[in-house]
């Protein structure tokens, strides 16, 4: 299996190391560039901040749409992450925006790229070591990551397109607030949100149970599957969880919901899906301590 996750007890060892950088990337829902300031105010010692406009295409590109991996690299490389950096990003562990930077590197060939498991609140609720303070400013390095254009974990409109003319698994993975606006499906998917692969405290699951829920949605280990969500945030999370089980065929569809229904493409009420799915199409109430509908 696919190591893509760091532990908060992992992650202690880690920082101050010179060839380690780990990236702050929250960005809140509704206001994401608030983020920033979240992590000028509080942040693991000796993080750098990257913020989810810099990893998508700038416009008139659907929301979510990958960067250039060009485009990636320098700003990564603006941040000290060059050729042979260790990288590992947390975030809120609600907007999954540090599974979306380890996908993208990942998809990209940057294999020494990991997300910090629980994000911000696993790191509190350990009593990890936080940063106040000035900011002390991390050099740019002369050599960027390396990072390919075949970006073979980026799924197209034409991959999603194949997928649905030969029966293969489509998974949803919006969170459940989103859900419940927009309750339907692109047709022929099938609802596989985050929250189904976590426990209680936002840590994933261990990959049996993960395999476990991926087969009830139709998915084994060597089946190709294509995940989508609003902005390719939520869906990049539920790609991490299933290559960390095991489930080596999974891709992102970057353009998503958004690119889907741009062109006027059908969208199928939840009704029709899939009776031994049925389950996994309710939406879920909000619970004060978790934001389990969130995850």
């Amino acid at each position: 299996m696919e190591k893509l996750l760091v532990s908060c007890d992992e992650l202690v060892g880690l920082i101050g190391a010179p060839s380690v950088r780990i990236v702050d990337t929250r960005w809140p829902v509704g206001d994401g560039p608030a983020g920033h300031n979240l992590y000028r105010r509080s942040r693991v010692p000796g993080a750098v901040y990257l913020g989810f406009d810099a990893t998508q295409a700038p416009g008139p590109q659907p929301p979510g749409r990958a960067a250039h991996p060009a485009t990636l690299a320098a700003a990564l490389a603006d941040l000290g992450v060059g050729t042979d950096t260790t990288l590992v990003a947390y975030d809120d562990n609600h907007q999954f925006t540090a599974a979306r930077l380890v996908w993208l590197m990942r998809a990209h060939g940057f294999e020494r790229s990991f997300r910090l498991d629980g994000g911000w609140p696993a790191w509190l609720r350990s009593g990890g070591p936080v940063e106040t303070g000035p900011i002390s400013r991390r050099p740019c390095v002369t050599h960027p990551p390396l990072l390919s254009q075949t970006g073979s974990a980026i799924a197209g409109l034409n991959d999603l397109l194949a997928h649905q003319a030969g029966g293969l698994p489509i998974a949803d993975c919006r969170r459940d607030s989103s859900w419940a606006e927009q309750p339907q499906l692109i047709p022929g998917a099938t609802r596989l949100p985050m929250r189904m692969l976590v426990d209680s405290s936002g840590l994933y699951h261990p990959p049996s149970r993960i395999r476990s829920v991926a087969a009830a949605a139709g998915i084994d280990v060597d089946t190709p599957v294509v995940a989508y969500c609003g902005a390719a945030i939520s869906a990049p999370a539920v790609w991490l969880a299933l290559r960390s089980a095991g489930v080596t065929g999974v891709r992102v569809y970057d353009g998503s919901i958004t690119e889907w229904i741009t062109g006027g493409r059908p969208l199928t009420p939840a009704a029709a899906c899939r009776p031994e799915h049925s389950r996994m199409a309710q939406p879920r109430t909000a619970t004060p301590a978790g934001r389990e509908e969130d995850r």
